[in-house]
């Protein structure tokens, strides 16, 4: 053994988990605060707080009650269903209040809700809102912010 200081082992799968876990709390805090950002502006609309917690709570109870509960049947987990069907439609609310505000700046409307159904235009859908709402505040705030990763993408920051 060597009298220098060791490293920890640090297994992909730990990695990656922990990866994936953290940019699920950066990405929840990210819709949360987009929802009481838009709320605030156009006056009216869904908090954060309305947009997040049925979903959470839709995914997290039934699986939680299926796993610790031994009474509670395995086909119960299939009500998590719902907190998906839940995120489904703040998706779709927040594309149309997206296209909302262009529409209300007399630009064109930069998104295609529909896509949010379709397996992999989906995520597509999903990384256009978030470039053209940074576009849009930045517009409003008469400020130029580069998205290098975007603007690398066409398809991404297009507006076409």
């Amino acid at each position: 053994m060597s009298d220098k200081p060791l490293g920890k082992p640090r297994p992909l799968s730990q990695v990656l988990f922990l990866s994936v876990v953290s940019g699920m709390l950066y990405y929840g805090w990210y819709k949360w605060i987009i929802q009481e950002e838009l709320r605030h502006y156009n006056g009216f609309g869904w908090s954060g707080t309305l947009s997040l917690a049925p979903f959470l709570l839709g995914i997290a109870v039934p699986q939680a009650l299926r796993i610790f509960d031994p009474d509670v049947p395995g086909w119960f987990g299939w009500f998590s269903l719902l907190g998906i069907v839940w995120i489904y439609i703040v998706q779709f609310k927040l594309y149309k209040t997206v296209n909302q505000l262009y529409t209300q700046a007399q630009i064109k409307e930069p998104l295609v809700v529909w896509w949010l159904f379709v397996p992999g235009l989906n995520l597509i859908v999903g990384l256009r809102q978030i470039h053209f709402l940074s576009q849009f505040w930045a517009r409003e705030q008469k400020i130029i912010v580069k998205d290098s990763l975007a603007e690398n993408i066409p398809f991404l920051s297009n507006n076409v």
